[in-house]
């Protein structure tokens, strides 16, 4: 796969990962009362929804210290090497987790398209951080 077409499934993953983090998805389901924990879309495994889940946590945390980061920056070049190290330190934690990149972005865009992936995605994730 080329380096450019990669960095954009990257960055789409990021986006991904922060849009299933929302503040307001913890306040609206903390709310709830516990249920059974729904059924796992048949495309991924309970395994696979969790590691993605603590991957997703670990590249929500790149992208706000890039954040951070950026609003710091002196010029365009210093943004961009931010941004590099940024897509590494992400590529990084999704590896780490043992999953590839394309695994997760496949993980994240079958979310987008299929709410009961997305709500099963977000209980995992709802369960970890507790």
């Amino acid at each position: 796969m080329p380096h450019s077409s990669r960095t954009s499934q990257l960055l789409a993953g990021v986006t991904g990962a922060v849009m299933l983090m929302g503040a307001g998805l913890f306040e609206a389901r903390a709310q709830q009362q516990p249920q059974p924990q729904p059924a796992v879309p048949s495309e991924f495994s309970l395994s696979e929804i969790e590691t993605f889940a603590d991957a997703a946590v670990e590249v929500r945390q790149v992208q706000q210290d890039f954040d951070t980061q950026v609003q710091g920056a002196q010029d365009a070049e210093e943004i961009e090497e931010l941004q590099q190290q940024a897509q590494q330190d992400a590529e990084q934690a999704i590896e780490g987790n043992g999953l590839s990149v394309d695994e997760y972005n496949a993980i994240v865009q079958a979310a987008n398209q299929d709410p009961q992936l997305y709500a099963m995605i977000v209980e995992v994730m709802e369960q970890k951080a507790q």
